[in-house]
């Protein structure tokens, strides 16, 4: 038909364009992807993590320093007692149990994770009050959206989160905080 263009139904806007007639001015992604190299930076894993198969073999080297330096002492005092003998082999014993039994851990690396949550869910996931408003309000006026938690993630321990909005594969980020610290936030 002739006329079908002019009942067409109009097309959706994009996530940015919806959030602009909302008056929301989004945190850039290179904003956020900046932040998130930072932090990756920041918590970067320790140098004993990063070389986890020479710390047993340091640790192990350094009982057997104690050994020898045990040895040397009862070697050089002549009416020395046995007793500095003992406690030498006592502590190279103890040391041997802590490395056996795993006590010497090292700080593992960081890694983001994100996840999608409903909107109900934010006061309880610890989101500060004004980005997870933004949150809610733009689920509420933009159909089809879902919000994203994402999370920075040190062994079991969240290190820094940041909430995000998608829509249809569009993504932009309304705030990134620390415990009660807003670092940013979408602007109104």
């Amino acid at each position: 038909m002739p006329f079908d263009a002019l009942v067409a139904p109009p097309q959706p806007l994009s996530l940015a364009d919806a959030l602009a007639d909302l008056g929301i001015v989004p945190i850039s992604q290179q904003a956020l992807a900046e932040h998130k190299q930072a932090q990756l930076v920041r918590f970067a894993p320790s140098f004993w993590y990063r070389h986890q198969p020479i710390l047993p073999v340091a640790l192990l080297g350094s009982v057997a320093c104690m050994a020898v330096s045990g040895g040397l002492t009862q070697r050089m005092a002549q009416d020395g007692s046995a007793v500095s003998g003992w406690l030498t082999l006592a502590w190279m014993g103890i040391i041997a149990m802590l490395i056996a039994a795993g006590v010497f851990r090292v700080r593992a690396g960081s890694h983001w994770e994100e996840r999608w949550v409903p909107a109900e869910w934010l006061r309880g996931l610890g989101v500060p009050e004004p980005i997870a408003a933004l949150a809610r309000e733009t689920c509420r006026q933009v159909p089809g959206t879902a919000i994203i938690l994402g999370e920075l993630k040190q062994e079991h321990v969240v290190l820094d989160p940041y909430l995000l909005v998608e829509r249809d594969g569009e993504q932009v980020c309304l705030g990134i905080w620390d415990g009660d610290a807003i670092i940013a936030c979408a602007a109104r």
